[in-house]
């Protein structure tokens, strides 16, 4: 039977996860990819390397974000987020971020990059977050 997650239990599902999708537009229409994160302070912690995904962030900062825990096709949990891309320029938000990043990675920095192909490290990675700006959840046989 499919329900609507409360607040907290979005909140607590985001705190789990690892690794969501993060969609912004392009001129074709949608760009979608995976992307490590974590979830602290009411807000959504990232990195990304130089490319077309940052470009359109820059371009276009309104964001769709989801995670989801899947235990079976009839047992999951899905999160949307709908909010707003904020690059971090200040040195210490930034530092601020990798340190999550890297607790939530069991202070395994390789692995926060891990999504990524590792074709950037933490320390040269672009940081951000994404500021929530609604946030709706639905589960099935949960």
């Amino acid at each position: 039977m499919l329900r609507e997650l409360s607040t907290g239990e979005c909140e607590a599902l985001l705190s789990r996860a690892r690794v969501g999708r993060i969609a912004v537009r392009d001129a074709e229409g949608a760009y979608i990819v995976p992307m490590s994160f974590v979830y602290d302070g009411g807000v959504i912690h990232a990195h990304t390397s130089p490319g077309h995904k940052l470009q359109l962030l820059r371009r276009w900062p309104h964001v769709a974000f989801q995670a989801d825990e899947v235990e079976e096709v009839d047992h999951w949990r899905s999160v949307l987020v709908r909010g707003r891309f904020r690059e971090l320029s200040d040195p210490d938000e930034q530092a601020h971020t990798r340190l999550l990043l890297v607790r939530a990675f069991a202070g395994n920095p390789a692995a926060v990059t891990a999504p990524h192909g590792h074709r950037t490290t933490l320390a040269d990675a672009v940081t951000f977050r994404i500021e929530p700006e609604s946030l709706t959840g639905r589960a099935e046989g949960l």
